[in-house]
């Protein structure tokens, strides 16, 4: 039987250390170390495997694919409503797993929670334990394979306080306090220090235990950096971008001791060594060569192209090298390369004034081409970066997961100035309101957000509305739509790019491009922000102090402002329409005022 999800959701929501559901089978994604290499292939984005001093690599087109394992392990028959923790010679092919109890042959499944620590660690919940942890429990219970899954008729009410893990000792335990995290840890004290499937090794950790839902989005962050496929002057040759790469490997240093080795004739294993090296990096034997002789000379090619290993690459510092180029595109009246064509765009002359004061000039990307690469995860809530866990878990693997996608997208560059200068007005009490919001920022380490200002929300929220209204009219899916934002207050410039990120076709309609003409973009502006300024859960929704992930959500529900999760680059948060739509100081009213 099939079991598949999206070669491009490893690199992703589906990455190293992630749950996947399928159908009603639960399995564990590995990692990395343990991904069969023959079914992955090179992808090649020099300016990104350079950065992160990885290879990337993703699933092949042709019928790849992963071994998983299911988890969680423990498993409550619907028939006979036994638990029943899975084990591997239970296991059998092309068929979902059933009870192995005498003549039951009920179909298993996985229970709902499982323990996991903000460290990166994930386990069962200790049925066990849990089912003799409640009042009147016999403690001096030995047994540990008599457990069922009950629902208790005589509870008052119906949710998780009336479903109980019972014992056949007679004790047992309803679920209601699992979403108690002060009952949690008292109960199970410290985290196991697990990581399921590495078998025998645990770690120790001190973290609190956390109990979660399988499907609960902050079992898993993925920590992903992309980048598009469009020319930058950053790197002056193919050598210095995989040089970090090239000296992080093993052969290396053996290729070099041949080079410098006078006597005798290495010639065949310096060209093997090279071939190889080559090979498995995915750049020329010529690249190899220019770094190994440039470091026999005393120089070293790409050092400050790379980071280390244990620091996590920065978004921006590709957003601005991206920005440099769609700049001089916009200048030149476009720009075609091998993965990057795009073309400039005039606004309607029947424009509305705040838009022409707003919109610098517009960019249709007919053909782009995005890799994304992912870093690592975290778990429970977003932490520092050096509390990610790699995807190879420690086993030092020389590459890292990514996927690429083809497809076209709409930049709309904004007025920096004009934007500056409306944020430079706003009244002091919102501005005190924006600085709390950055310095909670910084001091709950949400470090994968960028710099909170009142540009970056105003910009942030625009896109949000843009991107909702362009659904309905382009032909794709909200889910493969994305943002991607250039806003960068010490530079001075701010961009929407919004374009298309399915990674299961080429996603090259042409649709996209269709909105952004002259014909059409500003009456999808028109109507993004008509739709925006009235949320059906007003007054509640723009009243609300804070809401979404960390409370950095004003004004903005799902109602009005959220996108698809895949599609926001700030995980849904950064959002509120006061900063469009506020009578008094938004920023359409401050632009209708200009002359």
């Amino acid at each position: 039987m099939k079991r598949e999800i999206r070669s491009s959701a490893v690199a992703g929501v589906a990455g190293a250390g992630a749950i996947v559901d399928v159908g009603q089978e639960s399995f564990l994604v590995p990692g990395i170390d343990q991904w069969k290499q023959a079914q992955l292939k090179i992808i090649e984005l020099p300016r990104l495997s350079s950065r992160l001093r990885k290879i990337l690599k993703a699933p092949r087109a042709e019928k790849p694919s992963l071994m998983v394992r299911r988890f969680p392990r423990a498993m409550f028959c619907e028939k006979c409503r036994e638990l029943v923790h899975w084990r591997t010679e239970l296991e059998e092919k092309d068929s979902e797993p059933a009870c192995p109890g005498k003549g039951c042959g009920g179909k298993l499944v996985s229970m709902r929670f499982v323990s996991a620590c903000e460290n990166g660690h994930l386990d069962d919940v200790d049925w066990r334990f849990w089912a003799h942890s409640g009042s009147g429990a016999d403690r001096g219970c030995k047994s540990r394979d008599r457990l069922s899954f009950v629902v208790d008729p005589t509870a008052a009410t119906g949710g998780l306080a009336s479903v109980r893990v019972k014992c056949a000792c007679g004790s047992s335990r309803s679920l209601e306090d699992l979403s108690n995290k002060a009952i949690i840890k008292e109960t199970f004290r410290s985290c196991s220090g697990k990581h399921p499937w590495i078998h025998g090794k645990q770690e120790s950790c001190d973290a609190d235990v956390v109990v979660l839902q399988r499907g609960a989005t902050n079992l898993h962050y993925p920590v992903t950096v992309s980048a598009l496929d469009i020319p930058t002057a950053v790197v002056e040759s193919t050598a210095a971008q995989y040089a970090g790469q090239i000296r992080d490997h093993a052969v290396y240093q053996k290729l070099l001791n041949l080079l410098r080795n006078t006597e005798g004739d290495t010639h065949d294993l310096v060209a093997s060594f090279t071939e190889l090296l080559a090979q498995v990096i995915g750049c020329s034997p010529a690249d190899v060569l220019e770094v190994a002789q440039a470091e026999i000379n005393g120089r070293l090619l790409g050092q400050e192209a790379g980071v280390a290993a244990a620091e996590v690459l920065d978004q921006a510092v590709l957003l601005d090298e991206e920005w440099q180029t769609i700049e001089g595109a916009l200048r030149e009246g476009g720009l075609v390369s091998s993965g990057f064509s795009a073309v400039t765009e005039e606004l309607a002359p029947s424009a509305p004034r705040w838009m022409k004061a707003m919109v610098e000039g517009v960019l249709l990307v007919r053909r782009l081409r995005e890799v994304r690469a992912y870093q690592g995860f975290q778990r429970v809530t977003p932490g520092a970066p050096d509390r990610m866990v790699r995807p190879d878990v420690g086993a030092s693997e020389n590459w890292l997961p990514a996927a690429e996608v083809f497809g076209e997208g709409i930049v709309l560059v904004l007025d920096y100035p004009a934007l500056h200068a409306w944020a430079q007005a706003l009244p002091r009490t919102e501005r005190t309101a924006i600085e709390a919001l950055e310095s909670k920022r910084l001091d709950d380490n949400f470090w994968f957000l960028p710099k909170i200002d009142a540009v970056y929300l105003a910009v942030h929220t625009l896109s949000h509305l843009l991107l909702r209204r362009i659904t309905f009219e382009c032909g794709y899916s909200s889910s493969s739509l994305r943002e991607r934002l250039y806003v960068n207050a010490e530079r001075g410039y701010a961009a929407i790019m919004i374009y298309t990120a399915d990674g299961d076709s080429e996603g090259s309609l042409g649709g996209l491009v269709r909105q952004g003409r002259k014909d059409r973009l500003a009456q999808s502006l028109i109507e993004a922000i008509d739709q925006g300024a009235w949320c059906s859960s007003d007054p509640v929704c723009s009243e609300t102090a804070g809401q979404g992930l960390g409370g950095f959500n004003h004004a903005a529900c799902h109602a009005c402002s959220l996108v698809s999760e895949t599609s926001c680059i700030a995980a849904n948060t950064l959002l509120d329409r006061r900063m469009l739509f506020d009578p008094a100081w938004g920023l359409l009213r401050h632009l209708e005022k200009q002359p």
